[in-house]
């Protein structure tokens, strides 16, 4: 019946992939609704692949709706794939690929950006001149050049986040399970250190680890116990990562000058929707969380730049091309052991 089916993911990645997968000459269908409701599901019937993007999840008990459609195989637009249950897939015989890497430096440029807002206040005298409120008396700002910034994972943006901030802060410190000894040789002012160090010492600290059972709320009350006082948090990773009971109790304490999250527990059903008409009413710890005036919610848009969804869109259409035959397939790419492929 066809090739791929999109759950449509409310921004320009879906016309930008449509329009690829049918001028390569596949037949393609984007979902009405933009939700993975059962009814949802079953509009890809008969199409190989279903393409699925990190505001979506698929559901454990969903896969067998995907083995009575036929589909064969999931393209998550995503380096993550913690949104679709990889071993039911493996199971039902179906496999998921994903985009283990997309512009890295878009979501390095967004933490930096967001680490400068906050530290200048930025986001403050947006809204109060709006008013034509031009008061300063709470408007003091942190200097960067003698601060320490903490990096959280050293993946390939959390590299990319440690180069673009070196240049502006007196010293980086790196935390990665895994660290890269040799890279680390390049930027003149940054070193790794242990998780305990980075906490203790660093007065902005950027997230950049996958979710995972040891990564799980990684960020919680302990931890903010050991940070400094006035220490700025920025999150790019996954929302489950910080545990928001956790930092909603640090704000209250005044313990962190500000916090921007891109991600967030419960992102989901807000993340490229309109909500407020209904605002965070059933979820009061983020109803909580958007009182305060030094934290920055926003809709997962680290990642959204030109270039990532170039990027995005090409690799997705080389797993496909892959998996059906018609170029080389990246097993690298794909997510589901050889043996479910």
């Amino acid at each position: 019946m066809g090739d791929l089916y999109i759950l449509n993911t409310r921004c320009k990645l879906t016309d930008k992939i449509r329009e690829t997968f049918e001028k390569a000459g596949f037949k393609v269908k984007v979902s009405t609704d933009s939700g993975v409701s059962d009814e949802n599901l079953r509009g890809a019937k008969g199409f190989t692949a279903i393409c699925i993007f990190v505001n979506k999840k698929i559901k454990p008990e969903q896969v067998e709706i995907l083995k009575e459609n036929g589909n064969k195989l999931i393209l998550h637009c995503s380096a993550g794939f913690d949104n679709s249950p990889t071993e039911e897939l493996k199971a039902a015989g179906i496999s998921a690929a994903r985009v283990p890497s997309y512009s890295p430096g878009s979501i390095a440029e967004y933490a930096v950006t967001q680490i400068m807002a906050l530290a200048k206040n930025t986001h403050m005298s947006y809204v109060m001149t709006k008013k034509a409120d031009f008061e300063i008396t709470n408007m003091q700002c942190l200097l960067l050049e003698n601060k320490t910034c903490g990096v959280i994972g050293t993946g390939l943006i959390g590299k990319k986040c440690a180069m673009k901030i070196s240049g502006l802060v007196e010293k980086v410190l790196c935390f990665d399970v895994y660290p890269d000894n040799e890279w680390i040789k390049t930027i003149p002012n940054a070193s790794y250190a242990d998780m305990d160090t980075v906490l203790r010492n660093s007065d902005f600290i950027s997230i950049h680890v996958p979710l995972l059972h040891e990564t799980h709320h990684l960020i919680n009350e302990e931890a903010f116990a050991k940070m400094k006082n006035n220490v700025v948090l920025v999150n790019t990773s996954r929302g489950e990562i910080v545990h928001i009971p956790s930092l909603i109790k640090a704000l209250e304490s005044k313990k962190l000058w500000g916090v921007a999250l891109d991600v967030f527990e419960g992102e989901k059903k807000y993340i490229f929707h309109d909500k407020s008409k209904a605002g965070f009413r059933d979820d009061p710890d983020l109803a909580r969380l958007a009182q305060f005036e030094h934290v920055i919610l926003s809709s997962h848009i680290a990642f959204y730049t030109d270039q990532a969804v170039d990027q995005i869109t090409a690799k997705t259409i080389e797993n496909y091309m892959g998996f059906v035959g018609k170029g080389t397939k990246d097993e690298k790419a794909f997510v589901c052991p050889l043996e479910c492929l």
